[in-house]
């Protein structure tokens, strides 16, 4: 029997937001990368792309607008405890900032953010 080529691991990477723009930016940056990209505009979208894919990375959004996305971010924890999130917001509270590190986000970016700068925490993560 031929062994046709070993089958290489794509990462997967989900983003939470519903600010259109950004969510196209990150995507194509992150599929031009060679990731696997899905979306959701909502959390509880963001919930049922996180219970079907797995995803190793989430970006994640905390004004979202059905739910929190701290509430996207502990449920995330529960099922999928390996997936590796990044809260983003442009509303720098540090109360919730805490709430998120409780809750266990990996890491922290305020928007607006570099795309290079979240290469390079989407990088440091997956090396962990």
């Amino acid at each position: 029997m031929e062994k046709v080529g070993e089958s290489v691991a794509v990462t997967k990477l989900l983003i939470v937001d519903d600010e259109e723009g950004i969510v196209e930016e990150v995507k194509d940056f992150f599929l031009e990368e060679g990731f696997e990209v899905a979306t959701a505009d909502t959390g509880k979208g963001g919930m049922d792309c996180i219970k079907t894919m797995k995803p190793d990375i989430v970006l994640l959004d905390i004004k979202l607008p059905d739910i929190s996305g701290l509430q996207v971010l502990k449920m995330c924890k529960e099922i999928s405890p390996n997936t590796k999130v990044i809260v983003n917001t442009g509303y720098v509270d540090q109360s919730i900032i805490d709430e998120a590190e409780k809750l266990g986000r990996d890491a922290f970016l305020q928007k607006p953010f570099n795309l290079l700068l979240l290469k390079e925490e989407v990088d440091r993560l997956l090396a962990l």
